[in-house]
């Protein structure tokens, strides 16, 4: 009789497989999950934005400092369409001058993270032979009025302000440009 019990237990052992409880526990705790990753993925591309942007503030107050010490003309190129930027310093060509890049460190073509996009805009942009967008440093310490825009694809934007009086670069959320200054700026 002993065998018989042993044997009929043994068929009484239920199916392989998950109940239905584990199921939604296992769903619950997914779902949890993508709750905490997915505004973390946003705070990743709003990281990439700042900090591009403060990279790029600090390039442009350079090279302003470097227009006036080293009595140079600078100017500031911007590649739209592959998301890039350079310096380039006015040196003597055979045809006369000409703005060519210089290669120092700080004036090499930087790459923006990809998911930031980067535009130039000011009164004073000039579009160079290679299609970069361009802004002017001046041996005097003046700079061409510009924003250089940086977006972050996700619906933030903010701007590196040129201002031709302050020597510093300022970031400003797209919701906080003056708009005296948008006026100056197209």
């Amino acid at each position: 009789m002993t065998t018989a019990v042993r044997s009929g237990a043994a068929r009484l052992r239920p199916a392989a497989g998950f109940t239905l409880v584990e199921l939604a526990v296992v769903l619950g705790l997914i779902g949890l999950l993508v709750a905490f990753i997915v505004p973390r993925v946003s705070v990743l591309g709003s990281a990439a934005l700042d900090a591009s942007a403060r990279r790029l503030a600090t390039r442009v107050q350079f090279l302003r400092e470097e227009a006036a010490i080293r009595n140079r003309w600078i100017r500031l190129a911007v590649d739209p369409k592959a998301g890039t930027y350079r310096a380039e310093g006015l040196v003597p060509s055979a045809g006369g001058v000409r703005f060519a890049p210089i290669d120092v460190p700080l004036y090499r073509e930087t790459r923006i993270p990809t998911p930031v996009r980067v535009s130039l805009e000011g009164p004073g942009v000039t579009s160079s032979v290679d299609g970069y967008d361009t802004t002017l440093f001046s041996p005097d310490g003046y700079a061409d009025p510009a924003l250089v825009w940086l977006d972050d694809g996700a619906g933030r934007r903010v701007a590196v302000v040129i201002d031709p009086v302050t020597t510093r670069a300022r970031i400003v959320d797209d919701d906080d440009i003056p708009p005296g200054l948008m006026g100056a700026l197209p």
